[in-house]
């Protein structure tokens, strides 16, 4: 008997794993229940380790399986990939898309973006998920996220898409109060609002300043911030996609042009932690950093 192909069982195991039995694998693959439960029971010897969990209800993967099968899917991604891009050729890419967006500059941007990347690529069905809290982008089958970093999980694969310096803002009645501030050294704490109750830092050549921001407001959002000080409450400093609006129609001044922030914020597209990124994914990707450098940044 020959050496087994190093394939055999993978289809069957990976159809069982997302239909959750034998019975729906073989629907989707038009085979029988005993054929596949006899291919993904061979793959079990040859690897040495069982793979699902066999019950009543239907088949659930073990640990083991569950590690296997993402390897597998990513694999499969890959080879329908190639099909496409052999049978159709690139311009004619195939399949679904799951973004995940977090985050002002991510909802007000990106959606216009996504719109004409649908019409440019019209085999490409995207589903656009909004949500502030992390996602887990391998059991929630996220293909790929826009996530403020540092990003904390070194398993993810990340490529930078955009950064934005932070800029220091004050409403014209405020302006009073500060008469004469050319240093952010002469800023009165108390009228400085902490955005994620960060650290204020300033650079002017060798020149380094710090301050705490001890206002009376402060905010994990950056438009609750601009509000804040559009009212009057206090100074501010946030990315520079904040506050554009009010900055055009003279409610919010730029301070300190010549001392710049030390700090910035940097926007990554984050994907799972996987060898194959699928071409379709990749061709979102590359759109989308070639596209943001031509585009306006979001009038909050």
């Amino acid at each position: 008997m020959g050496k087994p192909n190093i394939l055999d069982g993978i289809p069957e195991l990976v159809a069982t794993v997302e239909g959750g039995s034998f019975s729906a694998a073989a629907k989707i693959l038009d085979s029988s229940v005993a054929n596949l439960s006899r291919k993904v029971g061979a793959l079990e010897s040859r690897l040495g380790q069982q793979l699902l969990q066999r019950t009543a209800r239907g088949c659930i993967p073990t640990e083991a399986g569950q590690a296997f099968y993402k390897q597998c899917r990513g694999l499969m991604d890959g080879i329908e990939e190639a099909h496409d891009e052999v049978r159709l050729g690139r311009s004619q890419l195939r399949g679904n898309i799951k973004i995940s967006l977090a985050g002002h500059f991510a909802e007000t941007t990106l959606p216009p973006l996504l719109a004409e990347f649908a019409l440019a690529y019209p085999g490409i069905h995207l589903f656009i998920n909004v949500t502030a809290r992390n996602v887990d982008l391998v059991s929630e089958g996220v293909d790929i996220s826009v996530r403020l970093g540092p990003l904390a999980d070194s398993n993810l694969i990340a490529k930078r898409l955009i950064t934005f310096p932070l800029r220091t803002l004050i409403a014209p009645s405020l302006l009073t109060s500060v008469s004469g501030c050319k240093h952010p050294g002469e800023l009165p704490p108390a009228l400085c609002l902490s955005l994620l109750g960060r650290r204020w830092s300033y650079r002017k050549g060798k020149s380094v300043h710090h301050l705490q921001p001890m206002g009376r407001v402060g905010s994990d959002s950056g438009l609750a911030l601009v509000a804040a000080a559009r009212s009057g409450l206090g100074i501010i400093q946030v990315p520079s996609y904040y506050g554009n609006g009010e900055v055009k129609r003279g409610k919010l001044i730029p301070m300190f042009g010549d001392w710049q922030s030390e700090d910035e914020f940097e926007f990554f597209l984050v994907f799972p932690p996987t060898r194959y990124i699928p071409e379709r994914v990749r061709t979102l990707a590359n759109f989308l950093q070639n596209r943001l450098g031509f585009t306006d940044q979001p009038d909050s």
